[in-house]
């Protein structure tokens, strides 16, 4: 038997990479998202981001800053801030670190590109939870001005390469800092 993957589980392996960072809630308003004036997250940042298409639904879920759904590619982007609180390791260790509670994690690639003119880490897996339910993603990671954001996309391996493209389109554009949030 096969296994397949399912909202929940997608869902579940995009909260995993996420919820360490102790951030929540998409206050965003159209490609932008906004960090929560309480004191307990200063830690966020103000971004913008592209818009992947009308085939993604916004999800707003507790741990999340802000994130989509595709329900016919049965995958997950996921954008996420941390101000001041996440150490200083390089951008490959932060990557490394979005593995946690993954139990199998290969790297097809990883290479140095460009974002918000910083250098950032582009990394492509496959990645499993209990060695059942396989995921690919794709992940950037950059640092800039004390801010550390993970640019995540989350797909079965079948349906991976179909919103690829649809995630390009938030990474093309992403920008911080964003001024007037």
């Amino acid at each position: 038997m096969r296994p397949s993957s399912s909202p929940q589980v997608l869902l579940g392996v995009a909260l995993v990479s996420i919820v360490a960072t102790g951030c929540s809630g998409w206050v965003g308003y159209g490609n932008t998202y906004y960090k929560r004036r309480e004191t307990s997250v200063a830690h966020e940042a103000t971004y913008s981001f592209g818009n992947p298409g009308s085939a993604w639904r916004p999800l707003s879920q507790k741990g999340t800053q802000v994130a989509w759904y595709n329900d016919g590619l049965d995958a997950v982007i996921v954008l996420d801030s941390q101000c001041e609180m996440h150490g200083d390791s390089s951008l490959e260790q932060f990557t490394d670190h979005l593995r946690i509670d993954f139990r199998e994690w290969e790297v097809l690639s990883q290479d140095k590109v460009s974002l918000v003119q910083r250098d950032a880490v582009h990394t492509v897996v496959i990645a499993s939870i209990d060695g059942v339910v396989k995921t690919q993603m794709e992940i950037y990671v950059v640092k800039k001005d004390g801010c550390l954001f993970d640019l995540e996309y989350l797909a079965p391996p079948r349906s991976f390469e179909s919103g690829r493209g649809d995630f390009a389109k938030v990474v093309k554009d992403f920008t911080f800092p964003t001024r007037g949030g």
